[in-house]
């Protein structure tokens, strides 16, 4: 299976409730849970949601596995 967050393919996921956006849960290794990564796409949709505000931090920290998210992709 693949890791939702880092798309590695792993023998062993992991249930993880999102920290950005609640009630999404997501399968990931443990390396991504351990590290506090999101998937990409959760960070720019809690992103959209929210505000710039409130990912800052996981885009700063790039807490997340891919290219850097603009600020195009949040306020679109």
């Amino acid at each position: 299976m693949l890791c939702f967050s880092c798309s590695k393919q792993r023998e062993k996921l992991n249930p993880y409730q999102s920290a950005l956006l609640k009630g999404v849960n997501l399968f990931m290794c443990q390396t991504c849970i351990d590290d506090k990564f999101e998937p990409r796409w959760v960070v720019v949709l809690a992103g959209r949601q929210n505000g710039s505000e409130y990912v800052r931090d996981y885009i700063i920290k790039h807490r997340y596995h891919g290219r850097p998210i603009t600020a195009e992709e949040i306020v679109a």
